[in-house]
């Protein structure tokens, strides 16, 4: 059996001769598989039960999945069911009391109504304590702080999400480069044999050989240790292998409907530290109220610049993106015509590994400017959301 928690506990101090007639009634939480209908449709709740991680999921993982974030919620909801059924138990009881109290007037007992009085008023005040905590359990300032936790945890989630996505594109691309360089390697030993390549250029060879092993080797312990926490955040067990969906290509609609000066607006209107610095008490004398003032006016400024420096930061991101995406396209035509020429004979196998190094470079090199440019108006959509501070 579940007690009331501290909040109740504070509440009946002054009324323990309830708990003894009044026992509370347990309620356990339902598996969150239970939880269809509660605002998602079964195809939405299937997705988000499969055993696949999506990006525009996230959110909705973390907030239905999540243990922390889920127990919490789930918690503070029973903690008020309980409350609440705390307070029918003590109306029937404190109605109890009424009835008892009547019996003693109509019996002109007076010590009984006494008796029965008392206790009727410490239930009265207990109960409205206790009503008041139901109401108090789930405030707007309770939901406000809760969501705050709960937008940033998937904030971090998605930036460990994007960045482990753009990991395993690098890692892609690395072990292509890894098995090219091994046979560029071996070309070289054997041209050296007859008299056809110098020691320096086999050396070189086969640095990048050793170097693209190596990167393939940090890359796999980066993903390793990468997996497990972003399972666990999301609402897997940490040894879970679920399918980690690959991240769309950067969708470049949503910088079109940026708007600095409202997104601003919205900006200081969402952030917490500004919210609370435009809460905190005012000043008693003109100098505390200008105090003040100038502090808030301060902090508003400060996420002004910042707004703009985010909105900069995405342009110049997009046109590094655009002239990353212009070069991989050219080498995805170029690498087309180097490959029918090496197959009938016009190119060498040295000259046609140079070629796919080179390819593989400008893939390398599009896919960090689309991860780049991801997390640039990421930052500003976060950012419009309070999530990210001035300084």
């Amino acid at each position: 059996m579940r007690t009331y928690g501290k909040w109740t506990a504070a509440l009946l101090m002054s009324g323990m001769l309830v708990t003894s007639v009044c026992p509370m009634t347990a309620y356990a939480a339902g598996p969150l598989s239970d939880r269809v209908g509660e605002g998602y449709d079964a195809e939405t709740w299937a997705k988000l039960t499969d055993d696949v991680l999506e990006y525009d999921e996230v959110p909705m993982l973390v907030h239905e999945f999540n243990t922390q974030i889920s127990q919490t919620w789930d918690q503070l909801k029973e903690v008020q069911d309980d409350l609440k059924q705390g307070v029918a138990d003590l109306e029937g009881y404190r109605h109890k009391m009424k009835n008892l109290k009547d019996r003693a007037k109509d019996e002109y007992n007076m010590e009984g109504i006494i008796q029965y009085t008392t206790q009727d008023i410490i239930l009265g005040k207990v109960i409205t304590g206790m009503n008041t905590s139901v109401e108090g359990i789930l405030s707007t300032g309770t939901k406000n702080s809760l969501q705050k936790a709960e937008n940033q945890l998937t904030k971090a989630v998605q930036s460990l999400m994007i960045t482990y996505d753009s990991t395993r594109k690098q890692r892609d691309v690395v072990s292509h480069l890894q098995q090219l360089y091994d046979r560029q390697y071996q070309i070289m030993v054997n041209k050296q044999a007859v008299g056809l390549a110098t020691p320096q250029e086999v050396v070189t060879a086969q640095t990048n050989q050793l170097s693209a092993l190596s990167t393939l080797q940090t890359i796999d312990g980066g993903l390793m240790q990468m997996k497990p926490t972003l399972c666990s955040l999301a609402g897997w067990p940490a040894d879970a292998n679920p399918e980690i969906a690959e991240i769309p290509t950067v969708d470049l609609s949503k910088i079109d409907e940026m708007n600095l000066e409202e997104d601003t607006r919205k900006a200081i209107g969402n952030n917490t530290e500004l919210i609370s610095q435009r809460r905190s008490a005012s000043g008693k004398t003109n100098a505390g109220v200008e105090a003040r003032l100038g502090v808030i006016n301060e902090g508003d400024q400060k996420m002004t610049i910042k707004m703009k420096e985010l909105y900069d930061d995405v342009f110049a991101r997009k046109s590094a993106f655009e002239g990353a995406k212009a070069g991989f396209e050219a080498a995805q035509k170029s690498a087309d015509g180097y490959e029918r020429m090496y197959q009938v004979g016009l190119m060498s196998e040295a000259d046609y590994l140079g070629t796919q190094i080179s390819y593989y470079q400008k893939k390398a090199a599009y896919n960090a400017a689309d991860t780049s440019l991801r997390l640039a108006i990421e930052t500003y959509g976060w950012a419009v959301k309070g999530l990210v501070n001035a300084d």
